[in-house]
C-alpha cells in the first residue's frame, strides 16, 4: 500500500511540475545585456538575434537592447550593437534615446561614439527634454560642452 501512494504521488509531482523552458535567443541577449556579458551577447547577435526587438526591463514598459546598454554604462556593448545595426534612433516607452541615457548618465565617450553613429542630439522624451538638458541635469560639464558642439 505504502509503494502504491509513493507512486501515485511521484505520478502526481511529475503531473503538476512544469518542464523548465529554454530561454528564447532574445531573452538570452537581454540577459547578456543586463549582465554586461559582451561574449554571450556577441555569441547571440553572430547566430541572428535582432539588435532592434523590443525589450521588457520593466513590465509594460518597452526599452531596446541599446537602451539598456546604455544605461548600465557598457561602451563595449553599445559598440557591439551598433555594429550588429542596432538603431542608434531607436526609443523606448517614454521616448528616451540612447543618446539620452549616456547624456544623463555623463558618460562622455559613449555619447562620443552615438553621435558618430547618427545619434539624434535634438530628439525629446515624453518630458520634451534631449540629450542636452539631461547632460546639464547631471551635471557633466564635457557632456554638456559635446552635445552644445553638436548642436551649433
Amino acid at each position: 500500500m505504502k509503494s502504491a501512494l509513493l507512486l501515485v504521488a511521484t505520478l502526481f509531482c511529475f503531473a503538476t511540475t512544469a518542464p523548465a523552458q529554454t530561454p528564447t535567443p532574445a531573452q538570452s541577449l537581454k540577459k547578456a545585456v543586463l549582465k554586461s556579458d559582451l561574449p554571450a551577447a556577441e555569441a547571440l547577435l553572430k547566430a541572428g538575434t535582432d539588435p532592434n526587438a523590443p525589450i521588457e526591463i520593466v513590465p509594460g514598459s518597452a526599452t531596446t537592447y541599446l537602451i539598456t546598454a546604455a544605461t548600465t554604462n557598457s561602451l563595449d556593448l553599445v559598440k557591439l550593437l551598433l555594429q550588429a545595426k542596432a538603431q542608434v534612433n531607436q526609443v523606448d516607452a517614454f521616448k528616451t534615446t540612447a543618446l539620452m541615457t549616456a547624456a544623463s548618465k555623463g558618460n562622455v565617450a559613449m555619447v562620443t561614439l552615438l553621435l558618430a553613429s547618427g545619434a539624434d542630439a535634438r530628439a525629446k522624451d515624453d518630458d520634451g527634454k534631449d540629450a542636452l538638458a539631461l547632460a546639464k541635469e547631471s551635471g557633466n560639464a564635457a557632456v554638456v560642452a559635446l552635445l552644445e558642439a553638436k548642436l551649433k
